[in-house]
């Protein structure tokens, strides 16, 4: 039988706190086992969601950001949820002509969409008006420890 484990963060919506929801993701996926490339890159895409929130649903005048992560067997989500203002970032569409393997086709800002989405295997957003959550959902290699 699989186990199912969960963490819940939560923390003021400002930029250091930010700095502690990535450190804590990043501890968090390295006792589960995750690869340090799959981790940074999961910590990146936690800070890019969370300033996200910070900047554009609470526009920098507090709130709370909370972050939760979930492992059953291989499976990984890690939800950012907010009650700012609503933003579906799953409508918005890749860059055109973005070359990952060259950095000469990356704009210079607007990353955060496609550095999150890189992340993951699926991305997912729901709002109840209230409530605003953005779960990245991916399937690992490294089976759960007992």
């Amino acid at each position: 039988m699989r186990r199912r484990r969960t963490i819940h963060l939560s923390v003021e919506a400002d930029f250091p706190s930010v700095r502690l929801l990535a450190a804590a993701c990043h501890g968090v996926l390295a006792e589960w086992g995750l690869p340090t490339e799959r981790r940074s890159l999961l910590e990146l895409a936690v800070v890019e969601a969370a300033t996200n929130v910070v900047r554009h649903a609470y526009r920098g005048h507090g709130g709370r950001v909370e972050v939760e992560l979930t492992r059953e067997g291989r499976a990984i989500a890690l939800s950012v949820v907010d009650t700012g203002i609503s933003f579906d970032p799953t409508r918005v569409p890749p860059p055109r002509d973005l070359d990952p393997d060259d950095p000469s086709t990356w704009p210079e800002g607007g990353m955060g969409l496609p550095i999150i989405r890189a992340a993951c295997d699926e991305l997912r957003y729901s709002s109840d008006g209230a409530r605003n959550e953005l779960t990245l959902r991916l399937t690992v290699d490294e089976p759960e420890e007992p």
